[in-house]
């Protein structure tokens, strides 16, 4: 028919073919940039919790040294009592034993990968497993150093407010130290703090653990 105009369907083919290879390109690069973005926000993280990591270390540390000696100094003052040696010595440990405090364990950056839902940018499994079972430890170690401070507060503390001096820290009379009540009281707390100490070990081994899969020399 006169008029009728070819039409160029390879020309229209290989328009189609640019325009959905251009659609193609622009998704990949906008994934790209979405990928480096979350990337860039894991590591920060990451970044964050190894710096709490090694707060915490250096907590553990301390808490682990100074656990170790109110360990010591139980054990001493019970043996003191069952072998009958001096009021003034009994009394002097008694005193030692005063004064307990929780740790501190800091979780505000695994608090803020876990609550802005960034943990599911993280595609290596080891790495979120290992910050999972972290903080985990964090949690167990916050309960035995609760315990601890529970049984000082609840027990010892309320024993020598009852029947010690505090003031002039004189010594009291034979049965004071003798009783069963004191007694039970410092063998409880003793081997609340012997758990404590073995459990925030089990926790500084996580740290470091943690810390050389980092890249981070321990300290």
């Amino acid at each position: 028919m006169r008029g009728t105009k070819k039409i160029d369907w390879l020309n229209h083919f290989l328009e189609f073919i640019v325009v959905v290879i251009g659609i193609l390109l622009a998704f990949q690069l906008n994934t790209c940039r979405e990928e480096q973005k979350e990337e860039k926000l894991v590591n920060e993280h990451i970044e964050n919790i190894i710096k709490e990591s090694q707060f915490n270390q250096g907590n553990l540390k301390s808490s682990i040294a100074n656990t170790e000696r109110k360990i010591s100094v139980a054990d001493t003052l019970l043996h003191a009592i069952v072998s009958n040696e001096s009021l003034q010595k009994i009394n002097g440990l008694s005193f030692q034993l005063l004064g307990e405090a929780p740790s501190y364990i800091k979780k505000t950056a695994y608090n803020s990968l876990k609550d802005s839902g960034d943990i599911r940018f993280i595609s290596d499994f080891e790495l979120k497993n290992d910050l999972i079972t972290l903080y985990e430890y964090y949690e167990w170690a916050a309960g035995m150093d609760q315990a601890a401070f529970s049984t000082f507060e609840d027990y010892y503390y309320p024993y020598t407010i009852k029947n010690f001096d505090l003031i002039s820290a004189s010594v009291q009379e034979e049965p004071v130290y003798k009783a069963k009540e004191f007694k039970n009281i410092i063998s409880g707390y003793y081997y609340i703090l012997k758990a404590k100490r073995n459990q925030n070990k089990e926790t500084l081994e996580k740290i470091e653990s943690f810390l050389k899969k980092q890249g981070v020399t321990n300290e």
